[in-house]
Order: C-alpha cells, then structure tokens, then sequence
C-alpha cells in the first residue's frame, strides 16, 4: 500500500515537473504575468477578448492546409475555376480565401469563324477541367504546410511544377515527334518568311492605288506564340488564392498586403487608380466600316475623386446611349460582353465627336477634366493574309480587294505602316483630349512604332499590351532602345503570378512606363483586380464598361477602398499626367561603301525624275 502511493506521489511530481518545463519553454507564466498586470490598468470592457488579442500575437504561423477546386461561371456563362484555399490558424482549419477566376480569354481574332470558335470553346473546358484537376492534387500537395505570406515562395512552387509538366510535356512530344520521323511521316516543315509586293504611293492618304514605283514590303512575322499547357490557369488561381488567404489571416485589408509586397511595407499614404472606362466598342467584329479604334474610353483628370469620376463615367455612357437610341432605336442600347456599345461607325472622328459632346453637356471640358483613350489593336487589323479576313464592304457578299502587309483602317482603305503613322498623327492633332493609345501598330513595326513616339509622345502616351509578352517572360528580357512605350497594360490571367506582375510593373515604372490594371472579358465578380490596382499604385484601372455586375462591383469597391483610406486620413491622388518623350534611336554612321552606295541612289532618283 504504501509503495502504490510512493509510486503516485513520484509520477505526480514528475508530471508537474514536465508541466513546468513546458510552460517555461513556451514562456507561458512571465506572458500570463505580463498581460495581468497591464491589463489591471487598461480596464479593458472585454477582458478576455483583451486576452485573447494579446496571445494571439504569440500563435504560430498560419500555414495552408488545404486548396479545393470546383466548376464555376463567369459573366458569359461559360464555365471557369472556382477555388478555395484553407489555412490553418490557431489550430483551427479555417478557409481563407474564395477565389473565381475570369475564364481563359480568347486567343481568336473577334471576326473568326463560327467553327473555329466552337473548337476553341472545346479548348477552354479541357483547360478548366485540367485546371481544376491541378488544384485538387499536385498543386494541393505541394503548397501544404507552406505560409501564404511568402508570395514569393508560393509563386516559385507553382512555376517550377508547371515547368516540370511542361518538360514531360516536351519530352513526350519529342518522343512522338522521333518514332513519326522514323515511320517515314512528315514533321512539319519550317515557316518561311513572307514577302509582299504591295503597289501604292508612299506617305499617301488614301488607299487607292495611283502611279509610282512598285515598293516591296517584307512582311515580319508576329513572335512565335506560346504554346500553355491545358490548366496553365491555376497557376494564376493559386496564387491569388494564397494573396488573398494571407491578407486574411493577418487580418488586413487585401490592398494593404498587396502593397507591402509590392513596396516591402505599407506606404503611408495610398492612391487609388484612374479608371479607363470603355463607352464605345468598334473594330473589325463591329458593324460599321470603322476598323482602327477598338475601344472608345474615357479618363478623368488626376485628383478627381474616385466617387466624383465614376458619376460623371456613368453620366458620359448614358448620354451616348440615349443619342444612339435617338438616331437608331432601342436595339442601339444593348451592350457587348464588356458592357460596351457597338454602333455602326465608319471613321474614327464620329467616336471621338460623341464623347467630347458628352463631356461638353456635363458642363466638363474634353482635355482639361475629362480625356480620352483609345485601344487600337493595330495586330487585330493587320492583313498578313487578305484571304484569312475578308474586308468589310458596303454590299453584302461582296468582298474588297486586300493586299497583306497593310493595315485596314477603315473598311476598303489600307495603310502600310508609314502612312499609319501620318494617319494618327493628323487625327491626334485634330483631337488633343486624347492623351493615350494603345497598341497603335504591331510590336514589329519597330522603326513605324518609335517614329510615331517621336512625332506625338510629348503629349499622348503610347501603350503596349499585345506589343509586350506575358510578364514572366518580360522579366526576363532585356529593354531595348530600339522600342520604348510610355505604358504598359498589365493582365494577371494564365500563367501570370502576383509577384510577376508586381515584379513587371517594378521594371517597366524604371523605365518610365505607366501602369495600366486591365480586367479580362470573361470576368466574374470577384474584386481582387480593385484591390491590386490600388495597392501596386497602378496609374490607370482599365475596367470596361460603368455597367454589368462584375464591372460594377469593382467600381464599388474602389469606393469601398477610397473611403476607408479618407477615414484613416491615408487618401492621396495621382499628380498631373506626364509625357516623356520618346525619341528614336540614333542611326548608326554608315561605313565608307555605304556612303558611296547612298550618293549613287540620290544621283539615280534624280535623273529618274528628270
């Protein structure tokens, strides 16, 4: 009997021995004597709430537990990855982030033809269906137990598997490639270059063809496109996610996370972005023979508050619609995917017109309060093949003629790319209220694209989008000064990451580039790209149309956002639009046998004229 209770009385001062060693270890009494004593004097009205806060400081990392993946819709209907992102908080299993993703955008001009745009919807639910099956496993597994907080760190994990299926992908086409060539089977055969005689007068203004020497026009082909694996979007999905789930778990605002990644800490004072918003919608899909202006937006003046600005966007597309439904009926009101109207207009100067008259009835002045933008996707309307894009002509079934390596400004009338630049020259100089383009020719073009800097850069920014490739991939090339932009739109879909596009927006704003946010066309009502926008200080929010729900609920919570940051006295604007300059590259001195050889064709152009 009493070795039974000497045995107890050992394993209970051993058991109280290991508890103590366990709360030292764990600093548990001098914490619990720290927040006794001080909490005596704070008075807290909810003492364990107190408490709780406190501790809460000490509690290990959050760490993701899980990330599960399902079947969503964006706004076209068509299906899309829908993903959530579990973390572990304080023991608990919480979810920390919500994400639908906008759909894969189409890589298919918008006049392609019905069959080639079914195969592609195919494409895109193989893509979803392999995205979603990428969530659910390899990408679950590995991101497990990391911290949501290293962007960094999850966005090198999702690369570095992609590229690992990329390789097996190769690897397995290689192979595929290998036993064709061995059967006897044609592997393809290389893209030559193609070249075009294209007869017309240089530096004209009209497309129809008059006397005067036959020129040959080299047609560049466009940078070889890269070829995504099918899911190549959860690598987006996934990083948004742990974005999202780490502002959470640190109980922060998500622009407020985000600008600590972009920034290394929280600035002090925040700026909201100037909205980009798309009244009017043309181009070659449009009816209308007007090609060269896909977008007609409209900007405010920098330090115009957000609530103020997006009223008056609002007010501009009301009275454009009213004016089309004037002239046109109700039909005239209904708007595209992005929300935008898509009159019949067969030149540009009847967009430009409108939205200044719309600018003008609210009592603002085009150029001073209010601006102008246009998305020309010049690649969208250049010919490389006249037989792939029949040109628009006034009588139904009736085809024009069209020669490749010219640009289709307007329906019947093509310009090479020297006259594309007189082109907008002379109508940016008839209409200063513009103050950017976008995409004005192909990235090619490179000696077209800076000779047009030169001429209009001092006062209309000239931005890329499609003249630059993926972010990832910028990152790693080299800037040029054989081709400079005063902007940049920058895209978080596919296999762009949020440390890519923060990353890009870094390096191109060292290159004295703006950033301009875009949303995507199969958008959902997800807010994130709001929040991004405003915490990588991006200048200009291209967000499309002020209508339609996923549009609107982005304009609502960039209201959110600048009044929580006018409440906490942190609200800033963006300063006074600024254009730099953009000058050509010098020309390289000729070397003596070219001097030579210059003097001989001045000699021979002369006497050709005699």
């Amino acid at each position: 009997m009493a070795s039974a209770s000497t045995r107890e009385a050992r394993e209970k001062y051993e058991l109280k021995q290991r508890a103590v060693k366990f709360y030292d270890e764990n600093g548990v009494p001098k914490k619990m004597e720290e927040i006794l004593n001080s909490m005596f004097y704070d008075n807290p009205d909810d003492v364990y709430g107190h408490l709780a806060n406190y501790f809460a400081h000490f509690a290990k990392t959050p760490l993701i537990s899980q990330v599960s993946s399902r079947h969503g819709f964006d706004s076209k209907g068509q299906t899309t990855v829908q993903t959530d992102m579990y973390c572990t908080v304080r023991n608990d299993k919480k979810l920390s982030a919500s994400i639908v993703s906008s759909s894969t955008n189409s890589s298919l001009p918008e006049n392609t033809k019905p069959e080639d745009r079914e195969e592609e919807d195919k494409s895109r639910e193989a893509a979803v269906e392999a995205a979603i099956a990428l969530l659910n496993g390899d990408i679950n597994t590995r991101l497990q137990g990391v911290d949501p907080g290293l962007q960094s760190d999850v966005d090198n994990i999702l690369m570095k598997l992609y590229n690992e299926l990329k390789a097996e992908e190769d690897e397995r086409l290689a192979k595929e490639a290998a036993e064709l060539a061995a059967s006897g089977g044609d592997g393809g055969s290389p893209v030559k270059e193609e070249e075009a005689s294209i007869s017309g007068k240089k530096g004209g203004k009209s497309s129809a063809k008059k006397g005067g020497k036959s020129v040959t026009v080299v047609v560049v082909p466009d940078d070889p496109k890269e070829k995504l694996l099918p899911g190549a979007g959860s690598v987006c999905v996934a990083s948004r996610a742990a974005c999202t789930a780490a502002a959470t778990v640190k109980d922060i605002p998500l622009y407020q996370h985000i600008a600590a990644l972009r920034f290394g800490e929280t600035p002090k004072d925040m700026r909201l972005p100037i909205p980009m918003v798309t009244v009017i919608q043309s181009g070659r899909s449009a009816p209308g023979k007007l090609n060269c202006v896909k977008e007609f937006m409209v900007v405010p003046k920098p330090g115009m508050p957000l609530s103020e600005s997006l009223k008056y966007c609002q007010k501009i597309y009301n009275y454009v619609t009213k004016n089309f439904v004037t002239k046109s009926g109700m039909a005239a009101q209904y708007g595209n995917d992005i929300g935008a109207l898509c009159p019949s207009y067969d030149k540009p100067e009847q967009g430009l017109d409108i939205l200044q008259d719309a600018i003008t009835s609210l009592e603002l002045t085009p150029g001073e309060d209010f601006f102008i933008a246009l998305n020309l996707a010049g690649k969208e309307i250049f010919d490389y093949d006249p037989s792939s894009a029949p040109a628009k002509s006034d009588f139904p079934g009736q085809g024009m003629h069209k020669e490749k390596g010219k640009y289709e400004v307007m329906g019947g009338q093509q310009k090479v790319p020297e006259d594309l630049v007189e082109f907008w020259v002379e109508l940016l100089g008839r209409y200063p209220s513009v103050i950017a383009i976008i995409d004005p020719m192909r990235k090619q073009e490179k000696e077209h694209w800076m000779r047009l800097c030169d001429k209009i850069s001092d006062r209309c920014l000239v931005i890329g989008n499609h003249a630059y490739p993926r972010p990832g991939l910028l990152l790693e090339e080299e800037l040029t000064e054989e081709f400079k932009t005063s902007g940049i739109v920058l895209k978080l879909d596919q296999l762009n990451t949020v440390s890519d596009i923060l990353d890009c927006a870094k390096k191109m704003e060292e290159a004295d580039n703006q950033i301009v946010l875009t949303t995507c066309y199969g958008e959902t009502t997800d807010t994130f790209l709001a929040d991004m926008a405003v915490g990588m200080n991006a200048r200009f929010f291209k967000i499309g149309a002020p209508v339609r729900g996923e549009r609107i609920a982005q304009f609502n919570r960039l209201i959110q956002i600048e009044n929580q940051l006018k409440l906490e006295g942190r609200l800033a604007y963006h300063g006074e639009n600024v254009f730099p300059h953009i000058a050509p590259p010098p020309l390289p001195e000729p070397e003596e046998g070219e001097e030579v050889a210059q003097e001989e064709e001045k000699k021979e152009d002369k006497n050709k004229k005699k």
